[in-house]
């Protein structure tokens, strides 16, 4: 995978507009970008197996060298309460041990040695976010155990692991839409930061080296979509950048070369195709658009290859099994 045009967003002038929103834009209207990318990698998602089930606003994280998805909505509306294991080498699915009960808009991480899921609507509707956290561990993968809940319920939130604890950020909670930034560490929630703007519908990724990258999301409706990328360090949240596009319904990954990676959304214009990366100095890459732009998708890596999965290719209640994937560089 190539990189090309490369060079500081403080070097664009506008003649270079045109070729960077002409090779980006993947279906979205220009009143939905903010600011041209410092890179753009060549290359080509791939389909791969179809997960078992069509679903969106799943959750997903990478354990054990494989891919778990788990809850989500289904096409009638109805709350999933599904696990599904997908093995990268031999393109197949499996089935996971069922969660304890139908959760959507939920996040699922893993700290390498335990899996979580935090948080989420339980049941089918959007009047229940939940505090509660649940944990999976490899001498009991058959359930899923009760852990420490979040201080206040959540739903719509994102969540990854900074190497040393579980940072969950925004969401909806009792109050409506929150920029609370909680941390989950030595067996206890605190909240430690608030983000930049509060927001839902956004997404979450990290390094594992100390730092989680916040990235899109929304406010209420899709005309309140954001580009804002925040980093949490420590006990800060301090905004970063703006992406190029503004996205919510989204997912994010890590890449070491181009960084925090969102993926996907849906926008007044139809659900997103693009993948846009941002670093820690606030440079930003684009990776190749989505085959089939999908909205409410997860996403993961597995040895260097970025997966994402099912989401609907349609804004509101679509679903679809799709995934694929794409070499990073």
């Amino acid at each position: 995978m190539a990189l090309v045009m490369v060079r500081p967003r403080s070097a664009y002038r506008p003649v270079l507009l045109g070729a960077v929103i002409a090779t980006a834009l993947g279906g979205c209207s220009l009143l939905n970008r903010t600011s041209p990318p410092s890179t753009v990698v060549d290359g080509a998602w791939r389909q791969v197996a179809d997960a078992p089930a069509a679903l969106t606003e799943v959750a997903a994280a990478t354990y054990d060298d494989r891919i778990w998805v788990a809850g989500g909505l289904t096409a009638e509306g109805v709350g999933s309460a599904e696990v599904f294991v997908y093995e990268p080498v031999e393109d197949s699915w499996t089935s996971g041990p069922d969660l304890p009960g139908p959760v959507h808009h939920s996040s699922l991480v893993s700290d390498g040695s335990s899996l979580w899921l935090v948080g989420g609507y339980a049941g089918s509707g959007f009047d229940a976010p939940t505090a509660e956290v649940w944990r999976l561990e490899p001498s009991s993968e058959e359930i899923w155990v009760a852990d420490e809940p979040l201080p206040e319920p959540r739903g719509a939130g994102a969540a990854a692991w900074d190497g040393s604890r579980i940072v969950y950020a925004g969401g909806v909670g009792p109050d409506g839409v929150s920029g609370a930034v909680f941390a989950f560490e030595n067996g206890a929630w605190s909240q430690v930061a608030r983000l930049a703007r509060p927001r839902e519908h956004l997404a979450a990724t990290s390094h594992g080296e100390g730092s989680v990258f916040v990235l899109g999301g929304r406010v209420g409706g899709l005309d309140t979509n954001l580009a804002t990328a925040d980093q949490v360090q420590g006990d800060t949240a301090t905004e970063i950048g703006e992406l190029p596009t503004r996205c919510g319904g989204v997912a994010a990954f890590w890449s070491p070369v181009v960084g925090a990676c969102l993926v996907g959304g849906e926008s007044p214009g139809g659900t997103n195709a693009q993948v846009e990366c941002i670093d820690a100095d606030g440079d930003v890459s684009i990776l190749p658009n989505l085959g089939r732009p999908r909205h409410g998708l997860g996403a993961a890596v597995v040895n260097r290859v970025a997966y994402v999965l099912l989401g609907g290719d349609q804004p509101g209640l679509f679903v679809s099994p799709t995934v694929e994937a794409l070499d990073l560089p």
